[in-house]
């Protein structure tokens, strides 16, 4: 096995920085992040093709886990130009003069659970659009989408039941509205003893 010197200096550059990350990692647990924030995150030295470096992570993790864990989850922002349906791409997000501090895709192939003290500077946060952009992004690649479509589905079903039993309640209550105009009856006459009386008298008629 050829190890190289470079490659070693590397990682006992982290393990340094692993180190110190460790020793903060009690303090950080009360630190503050929100659910479609974007924090610097530093994953260090990968193994393979794992995601390394600082890079901008958006939080993914639900805000309870967020406020009670000393861990968040997260999902690395690159600038690598893919069209695979676990990237979502994010809308650009500017600062004050109008230049660009964020911007790339969120690979949700790449999500990883990561100490709060990982979490360097933050940056800003991503609309609601983008977070269910990232959302969908997540569903498919956990395997999770046909479950979603088919709640969609079944959702979808059951709003069209209920606007069609609307739109019979409503004709049925321009049916009355129209009946009571007829029979010239006030808002507090009993339109049911009103029919009682006319079926009575129609049937002294027979």
């Amino acid at each position: 096995m050829k190890i190289e010197l470079g490659q070693v200096q590397k990682m006992l550059e982290w393990l340094k920085t692993k180190l110190y990350l460790d020793s903060i990692a009690q303090n950080a647990r009360s630190r503050t992040v929100k659910r479609g924030q974007v924090y610097r995150c530093n994953f260090g030295c990968g193994i393979g093709s794992e995601m390394q470096k600082e890079r901008p992570s958006v939080i993914i993790q639900n805000d309870i886990a967020n406020t009670h864990s000393s861990n968040t989850i997260v999902i690395p922002i690159t600038h690598d130009i893919s069209t695979l349906p676990c990237v979502a791409n994010i809308t650009p997000l500017t600062d004050a003069e109008g230049n660009v501090i964020l911007d790339g895709q969120a690979n949700a192939s790449n999500m990883m659970c990561v100490s709060k003290a990982r979490l360097g500077g933050f940056v800003g946060s991503l609309s609601n659009t983008d977070m269910r952009k990232i959302d969908e992004a997540i569903a498919k690649t956990v395997g999770l989408m046909g479950y979603y479509s088919d709640l969609t589905k079944r959702l979808d079903d059951k709003l069209e039941y209920i606007s069609k039993i609307k739109q019979a309640r409503n004709k049925a209550q321009d049916e009355l509205a129209e009946l009571r105009k007829i029979l010239e009856l006030s808002d507090d006459d009993s339109l049911t003893e009103q029919i009682s009386k006319i079926k009575i008298a129609l049937d002294n008629n027979q």
